[in-house]
């Protein structure tokens, strides 16, 4: 009984000390650029670090982290407050009116626009996610894909990004341009411009409980253990004081089959793949790499951007990220994400915005097609099953990966070659080879009916 409660005791602290982890009241720039003060700072448990560069890393933390930094940090540092005064930066549109054009956008297009809340932040703002497709009333079988931006309050371009890239599917499928009619037509895009509309509205990092998002999911498993700092069980999503917006995007994610998606960040320009949390090589590794370069190569700034080669980093060796969507994306829903960042600044004047768009757009588009690389497999109801895929090299197949799932379809997204793919139910056995194109969109996707 005493170890017992000892136990419960230590747990209780340990989940404490992690979800003060992810309060970010405060935030300063610390010019350490040898990193020597970062193992002291990760100590403490209840600061969080962010982009890290040559000259310095950003640190936030609950309402004494300057304090603390005033009293232990050798190095000097800068506050990361926005200005209220800056008039510049205070011509975004609100929440609000970024709701009003969604639903416009939806109203004026409902043929292949469709806009639903999938929960509510925890001010009681509606949580906006737009569904692009041809039969938008119908859940069809085709590949799932996703962009979500606007986690991190501050960082606003990935918001009015997401807009604009609305505005271009509507004007160029009313202009029947081939690009964008074959994708809707053949695709399940969704859309969500912003996950933190309150930290939006007050221009900060948090939501309006001051917390970090993307330190609030649970993490992977690693040597068998759950890694999650915010509740006993990944299953019970609103154990542990998690937020609003992390739950109500874990209960969406559980209903969809997403394959392919990205997050949209700001403060450098960089695509980040995962793992996050871990060094270990992630299952797809050249996959990832590959989209990621991609994505990069078409943008200038973002490719020669002196702080990464190619304008690509793994997560984990630039800085571990706990509780972060991406890895949470991939680990327990097979849904391969990246996280973008953008912009070096998180909230550039809003004359701005339109350059960053298009700067990005042959990117975006390229990307959203890539979720056609791969392969799926439908059943006539729902299934238990699991799948063994075997990639060839030169005369003989290797096993890359297993996958066991419930549900009526599944969607892998594949680098391109030849595959085997083996299919195993309560009732069937079924091996099928298989050729995976890139740039390739196939009708409605490569699916395979069982």
């Amino acid at each position: 009984m005493k170890e017992l409660l000892l136990a419960t005791l230590l747990l209780a602290t340990t989940s404490t000390l992690a979800n003060q982890g992810n309060i970010v009241k405060e935030g300063y720039f610390v010019n350490d650029s040898k990193r020597d003060f970062l193992k002291t700072i990760h100590a403490q448990k209840r600061f969080t670090v962010d982009h890290p560069n040559k000259r310095g890393y950003e640190v936030y933390g609950p309402k004494d982290l300057g304090k603390w930094l005033k009293e232990n940090s050798p190095f000097s540092f800068s506050s990361l407050r926005l200005e209220e005064k800056e008039k510049s930066l205070a011509t975004y549109p609100t929440p609000e009116e970024i709701e009003l054009k969604l639903k416009k956008l939806a109203k004026d297009n409902p043929s292949i626009f469709k806009l639903f809340s999938i929960g509510k932040t925890e001010r009681g703002r509606e949580l906006w996610m737009m569904k692009v497709s041809d039969n938008v009333e119908v859940d069809e079988v085709e590949p799932e894909f996703k962009y979500v931006a606007n986690m991190h309050g501050d960082e606003i371009v990935g918001r009015e990004m997401m807009v604009s890239l609305l505005e271009e599917l509507a004007k160029n499928y009313k202009s029947s341009d081939l690009e964008t009619t074959t994708l809707i037509n053949n695709t399940e895009i969704y859309i969500m411009p912003s996950l933190n509309p309150d930290g939006a509205a007050s221009r900060r990092r948090g939501n309006s409980n001051w917390r970090d998002l993307n330190r609030d999911f649970p993490d992977v498993v690693r040597d068998g253990q759950i890694e999650d700092t915010h509740s006993h069980s990944i299953f019970d999503n609103e154990s542990r004081d998690r937020q609003n917006e992390t739950v109500a995007m874990m209960n969406f994610q559980k209903k969809r089959h997403f394959a392919l998606s990205a997050n949209f960040h700001g403060g450098t320009e960089v695509v980040n793949y995962p793992w996050d949390t871990t060094g270990d090589d992630f299952p797809y590794k050249d996959l990832v790499v590959e989209l990621s370069r991609e994505y990069a190569v078409k943008i200038p700034s973002m490719r020669d951007n002196w702080e990464f080669v190619d304008g690509i980093v793994n997560g984990y060796q630039w800085y571990e990220i706990n509780g972060g969507m991406q890895d949470w994306s991939y680990h327990w829903h097979n849904d391969l994400q990246v996280t973008i960042e953008l912009s070096h600044s998180k909230w550039p004047t809003y004359d701005l915005v339109q350059s960053y768009y298009d700067k990005n757009r042959d990117s975006l588009f390229d990307y959203m097609k890539s979720i056609h690389q791969g392969f799926g497999i439908k059943f006539t109801k729902d299934e238990k099953f699991k799948v063994e895929i075997f990639k060839k090299n030169e005369s003989s197949f290797t096993k890359i990966d297993t996958i066991s799932k419930n549900g009526r379809e599944f969607y892998k997204v594949l680098a391109a070659g030849n595959y085997k793919v083996k299919v195993t139910t309560s009732k069937l056995k079924k091996e099928i080879d298989l050729e995976v194109k890139k740039s390739s969109i196939s009708p409605n996707g490569n699916y395979i009916s069982l």
